[in-house]
């Protein structure tokens, strides 16, 4: 199980305790002998932390390589965060930041071999599989470090790797493919974020860039594009026109005749609307109404052919003995009604 503890060599709180650890490496880097560095590397990439911490604490203590009092507490919290015995940490000498070895650095090729020849073939499958590599820089170191001392030049390989790549597992993975290539070289991995010490710093100013076909660095992701607003169309807005073809023909209404005439059907009713101004047929006569109303027209039309010389509307109202015959408005037709009311025989006048 990954531990989770906050400590000084932290960039940033909550972060995994191999990656702590990690971090302290770096910081020695330069002052412990890099066989050491490199074996408690492959100890913490196999998450065995406190046989790391013991290694690199025996390492110190046998020198003896002084160490600063940040460094001393951080290594007495790791201690206790992966429950080891802090009893070696009390013995390790604390010195100042000025009595540190300074290293030098150089970009020149040492015997005809420059620091990123073989690199980029001995590591670019590797660096293919691990996840949020950066950029990987090379550089001869022409100073010893450590007490057990190693061969000078001695190359170092720089490596930067964004948050989501794992330091630990990328130092020691590195490391060993350039261990297998034939190669021998200290690898340094920096992590994004994190501030580098004055050891790194110098190597970046002399290192030079190792180029290699990467295809798994992990871009920012892109802001996205709005997408383009439809254009707005404005109404139109225009007056109706109206044409003198579309408008209704309203029939003139025929002069009344008190002459009677041959009574035609009457032809059904136009369905277009008219004005009741101008048109002389009342609107509220039903269907009903209009044939009862053809029907007496009818009737009266018949009475008046059978009878020409008198006729029933004409007669002497002014004296009550008059001699035309009455029209018996009972026998005519009983059930004859206009606008819904029966007709009314006319009263006497005297």
């Amino acid at each position: 199980m990954t531990q989770i503890a906050s400590g000084r060599g932290a960039a940033w709180p909550g972060v995994a305790l191999p990656v702590r650890v990690h971090d302290l490496l770096l910081g020695l880097a330069g002052r412990l002998d890099d066989d050491a560095l490199s074996d408690a590397r492959e100890l913490l990439a196999s998450a065995e932390v406190d046989r790391a911490l013991d290694l690199v604490a025996g390492c110190l203590a046998a020198g003896p390589v002084p160490v600063s009092r940040a460094e001393h507490d951080e290594l007495a919290q790791l201690f206790l965060a992966a429950h080891a015995d802090p009893a070696v940490v009390e013995r390790l000498p604390v010195a100042e930041p000025d009595l540190v070895t300074r290293h030098r650095f150089t970009a020149a090729q040492v015997a005809g071999v420059a620091a990123e020849d073989g690199v980029a073939d001995a590591a670019n499958r590797v660096l293919d599989v691990l996840p949020d590599i950066r950029a990987v820089w090379a550089v001869w170191r022409t100073t010893p470090a450590g007490p057990a001392t190693g061969p000078v030049p001695h190359r170092v390989v720089l490596i930067g790797v964004g948050q989501q790549g794992s330091a630990p597992a990328t130092a020691y993975r590195v490391e060993h493919a350039l261990r297998r290539a034939g190669i021998r070289a200290s690898v340094e991995v920096l992590r994004d974020g994190a501030e580098p010490t004055d050891y790194h710093q110098t190597a970046m100013r002399y290192a030079n860039e190792v180029t290699a076909a990467r295809t798994n660095v992990i871009a920012s992701p892109a802001a996205p594009k709005p997408a383009p607003e439809p254009p707005r169309r404005e109404p139109e807005l225009t007056a109706p026109t109206i044409s003198s073809n579309s408008a209704p023909q309203v029939p003139e209404p025929e002069p009344w005749s008190s002459t009677p005439s041959p009574v035609t059907p009457v032809p059904a009713a136009p369905q277009a609307a008219e004005d009741p101004a101008e048109s002389g047929t009342d609107e509220s006569l039903n269907d009903s109404e209009l044939d009862l109303l053809r029907q007496l027209q009818e009737e009266l039309a018949r009475r008046e052919q059978t009878e020409p010389g008198s006729s029933a509307w004409q007669g002497d109202l002014s004296s009550g003995n008059s001699t035309s015959a009455s029209f018996d408005w009972t026998e005519a037709n009983s059930t004859t009604m206009v606008n819904g009311m029966p007709l009314q025989p006319p009263e006497t006048r005297s």
